[in-house]
């Protein structure tokens, strides 16, 4: 199984700090790390690939490389995170999506096909099931 990890881009707020960054040396406030954990409960002989959209770009290889594409974010991070799914799902792929955006408003993302609402490390084993 190949699975994409994306998170998405944060809009320019003040809580997205861009003009700050460069004071730091950093290109983005905050990395992916709900994405992380969920790499790290992923089984090990999958392959996984996370892109940030906060340092990089979503390239259409990246998800045509893809079996199922997994999407975080906060709710500040929405429009960017409709995009992704909308993108995958336009490519064929099954969309997994959690995080505190989706628990929040599981009703504003439709398409997603499945939902890891709580705590992954709780979920994604049951999930796996």
């Amino acid at each position: 199984m190949k699975v994409l990890l994306v998170y998405p881009k944060y809009p320019e707020t003040f809580w997205g700090f861009k003009k700050a960054l460069r004071f730091i040396s950093k290109k983005a406030p905050l990395p992916p790390l709900g994405l992380l954990t969920v790499a790290s409960i992923l089984p090990e002989e999958w392959e996984k690939k996370l892109v940030d959209l906060n340092v990089d770009k979503l390239e259409q290889d990246d998800i045509d490389w893809a079996d199922i594409v997994f999407v975080s974010g906060m709710l500040i991070q929405k429009e960017s995170a409709k995009e992704i799914i909308r993108h995958s799902k336009e490519s064929g792929k099954i969309v997994v999506a959690g995080g505190p955006a989706f628990n929040a408003e599981t009703d504003s993302f439709p398409e997603v096909d499945h939902f890891v609402l709580d705590e992954a490390e709780i979920t994604l084993p049951l999930f796996f099931k």
